[in-house]
């Protein structure tokens, strides 16, 4: 899901796993996944149980299914739980007058709220984000090239283009992609939402 909007009413509901600009959000995706991740873990675990708790003798074919089911249902839990996916979630309230952000983490949950009232602009931030160490790309890429994997865009400058919202003192952000075109579409979306807000106060 790179994002997702909802109008209903006097609520616009902002959802998306893309709100980072940090050039590691936009290119360890192509590496390090998170079903990676659990995968990895669930298999270290799994020989670590079988370590400890391994029956004498010859592997039955009951035993690797078992080793099997074991391993889906440990990655299961472990993507879900252990590994989720960081989800904001932003919500324009007009009747209220308020704006409450959601950020979902393996942790928990970190939320905000700002009025409207304080919110100077939406706008789109264009940052150009440079490699910072190209020897470890360098590394990254040959490991890759060995396992017949090509890591397109890996290592290159990136175009970020991110929404954000200004208030006094503090930006937020709340989506980031490559895509300029997509970031303008969703600036002018909350920008004719808020506006409709604005007009409504001020009749």
């Amino acid at each position: 899901m790179s994002h997702h909007m909802e109008i209903k009413d006097n609520t616009l509901v902002l959802k998306t796993t893309s709100f980072k600009t940090e050039m590691v959000s936009f290119l360890r995706s192509d590496i390090f996944t998170r079903e990676l991740s659990a995968s990895l873990l669930a298999g270290a675990l799994l020989i670590v149980f079988g370590f400890f708790f391994a029956i004498p003798g010859k592997i039955t074919a009951i035993q690797l299914v078992l080793a099997a089911v074991a391993f889906g249902a440990l990655f299961v839990f472990l993507r879900i739980y252990v590994f989720p996916e960081p989800i904001l979630e932003a919500v324009f309230d007009r009747s209220r007058g308020v704006i409450e952000t959601s950020l979902r983490k393996a942790t928990g949950w970190k939320r905000d709220r700002y009025l409207m009232s304080e919110l100077s602009v939406v706008r789109l931030d264009h940052r150009i984000v440079h490699p910072q160490n190209p020897d470890g790309i360098k590394v990254v890429e040959k490991i890759a090239l060995q396992h017949g994997t090509i890591l397109s865009g890996f290592g290159e400058t990136a175009d970020i283009y991110a929404v954000q919202l200004d208030f006094p003192g503090r930006s937020v952000t709340l989506f980031s992609t490559m895509d300029k075109t997509e970031a303008e579409v969703l600036v002018a979306k909350l920008s004719d939402f808020l506006q409709f807000a604005r007009n409504c106060r001020e009749r």
